[in-house]
């Protein structure tokens, strides 16, 4: 396979995998919401039930939040190590580093990190020299 076609696959990778603590909290959310209106209705007689339903959310976030460093290192690797620079990557990394940046206090850091080093290589990303050839 072409470089350009598998860095373009790493990259829509690492861009899908990049949400996956968001999907992990969301089913937290969702979890936790049925356990409540389960023990509204039935009462507290039955601990159990509510304990299983939140050790479920509890892996659900665990495994959205191992996720997300493993989307990061694919989108490195598309970028630097691939050389897959086109403009659309580029306008979602700014989107994905500026939604870092309320992720206090580690992902402040790390989208004010990618945020500036997306603005000072910006030029490198483009249509026409998105793929260095070796």
């Amino acid at each position: 396979m072409k470089k350009e076609i598998i860095g373009k696959y790493v990259a829509i990778s690492g861009l899908l995998l990049f949400w996956a603590p968001l999907w992990g909290i969301a089913d937290y959310v969702f979890i936790m919401a049925s356990s409540f209106q389960e023990i509204t209705l039935f009462g507290t007689n039955e601990p159990r039930i509510p304990a299983d339903e939140m050790s479920s959310a509890a892996i659900s976030t665990a495994i959205g939040f191992l996720l997300f460093p493993v989307a990061l290192i694919l989108l490195a690797v598309s970028v630097v190590g691939l050389n897959y620079r086109t403009r659309w990557l580029f306008w979602a990394l700014v989107i994905y580093s500026t939604l870092l940046l309320f992720m206090i206090p580690i992902g402040t850091l790390f989208g004010l990190i990618v945020l500036t080093l997306l603005v000072l290589n910006r030029k490198k990303f483009g249509p026409v020299n998105h793929v260095t050839q070796q």
